[in-house]
């Protein structure tokens, strides 16, 4: 009866240390309503910069938390993975017509879990971890990519949106004097059929400026992590980028070794690795301990077995050689990683060179022509050289030439956005300090 007890207050402790089951059930419409109520922190009638932007969609974007809670989930696999495999234990009562009439036995199966395999398993573990470190800050990268273009597209849309607003008007006013001098017998008429297709073209380029801002909005809300309604009023920091063109070199060589899917590339072929070593181990037999207890009708035994499991008839050679070509692929995947970084840095500096060629001619020499032939027209305007009708041409050519600069600044802004992306580090030294405090501030939560 002591022993009874004994056992049945350990059982009970042993039990009352396990976890227990406790529902979580995901709540979908009052994350709708929680997304919808979020507001930015000090309004949005403020003026943001880049990285503080950068800091609320860090606090805020759903992709960026849903990337921290899967590197989470790896961190709690490479514990798990540390643990010892579990043991059995088998218990067996029989009873016989002679006497002592009962017999007992017990009997434990203990994996002997060490060496080579228990290793492998731990590392590959860790490796997983760290591959969902690498995910984690190819996330915050691509929304951080993401925001940025938005904050470019808004920027230019907004600066579109007043040039084309006053394109508008021109071409309007224009309209109506043509139409007036097409009534006094002045013109002919297909000089107001012009006069309007130059109104029509500028009206959509009205209407698709509005569209343009609206969508730059909508993205941007996205990349924060807030509702379009709340950025509505946003007022934004222009980019202003010094490129460093004399370290390109050096920062494409970087990117080519530290881009984060290159990073991943690496951690894969370390796996592969892994799996390899784990192959080689499995051409010897793995062990098993089981000792036991057996009470045979009087009589008291303490048998212990060794069980072994055996490798397969070929020792393993074939799942071998599998897992050798898995690590040949693996270095193959590595190197494509690594030229498609050196092929993107290569590329998005060519675009980058070519947009702000063509940026620098449009402010150079095309806004300056047309603003000299504004200024002429309205001096011949004045000295009764010339009538209104061709000096609001002469101004609508040079809004004209203004809104084909901000085409051309956007272009050029959207370039050194790419040319980031391909070196996965951005000019904006803010930015940066951003970025290097939430890997920091993750990894500090292991």
């Amino acid at each position: 009866m002591r022993r009874t007890g004994l056992s049945a207050a350990l059982l009970a402790l042993g039990l009352g240390g396990c976890v227990h089951y406790a529902a979580a059930p995901p709540q979908p419409a009052k994350f709708i309503g929680e997304f919808d109520a979020q507001t930015l922190e000090a309004g949005a009638a403020r003026t943001w910069t880049a990285a503080e932007l950068l800091s609320l969609a860090l606090a805020k974007n759903p992709q960026i938390a849903e990337a921290r809670a899967k590197y989470q989930t790896s961190l709690a696999a490479m514990r798990t993975a540390k643990a010892y495999s579990g043991s059995s234990l088998t218990l067996t009562a029989e009873y016989a017509s002679e006497t002592p009439h009962w017999g007992y036995s017990g009997g434990g199966d203990f994996p002997l879990d060490i060496a080579t395999r228990r290793d492998v398993r731990i590392t590959t573990a860790q490796l997983q971890a760290l591959q969902a470190y690498y995910d984690y800050g190819e996330t915050i990268w691509s929304v951080r990519t993401d925001l940025e273009k938005a904050r470019v597209d808004f920027l230019a849309a907004s600066s579109e949106l007043q040039a084309a607003t006053e394109s508008v008007e021109l071409r309007g006013r224009r309209a109506q004097l043509v139409e007036h001098r097409i009534s006094a017998g002045q013109d002919a008429r297909a000089a107001g059929l012009l006069a309007q297709g130059d109104l029509a073209a500028a009206e959509r380029r009205l209407v698709g400026a509005k569209g343009r801002r609206q969508a730059a909005i909508v993205d941007l809300a996205k990349a924060l992590g807030v509702g379009p309604s709340t950025i509505g009023g946003i007022r934004l920091v222009a980019p202003q980028v010094v490129l460093p063109f004399s370290d390109l070199a050096l920062r494409r060589r970087d990117a080519a070794l530290s881009r984060r899917d290159v990073l991943r590339a690496i951690a894969d072929y370390d796996l592969a690795e892994q799996a390899l070593r784990l192959e080689i181990a499995n051409q010897y037999p793995t062990f098993n301990l089981g000792p036991g207890y057996n009470y045979d009708h009087g009589v008291t035994k303490l048998p212990f077995n060794l069980a072994l499991v055996l490798p397969p008839r070929d020792i393993n050679r074939r799942a071998i050689a599998q897992a050798e070509a898995a690590r040949t692929a693996a270095g193959k995947s590595l190197e494509l990683a690594q030229a498609n970084a050196l092929s993107a840095v290569d590329m998005a500096a060519a675009a980058l060179k070519t947009a702000q060629d063509d940026f620098e001619r449009a402010r150079d020499s095309a806004v300056p022509a047309a603003q000299k032939a504004d200024a002429a027209a309205a001096r011949a305007v004045a000295a009764g050289e010339s009538d209104r009708v061709d000096a609001l041409a002469t101004r609508g050519a040079m809004v004209d030439a203004v809104l084909d600069m901000l085409d051309a600044q956007h272009a050029a802004a959207a370039a050194v956005i790419d040319l980031e992306d391909a070196l996965r580090g951005s000019f904006d030294p803010g930015e940066t300090a951003q970025i290097e405090k939430a890997m920091t501030e993750v990894k500090k939560a292991r």
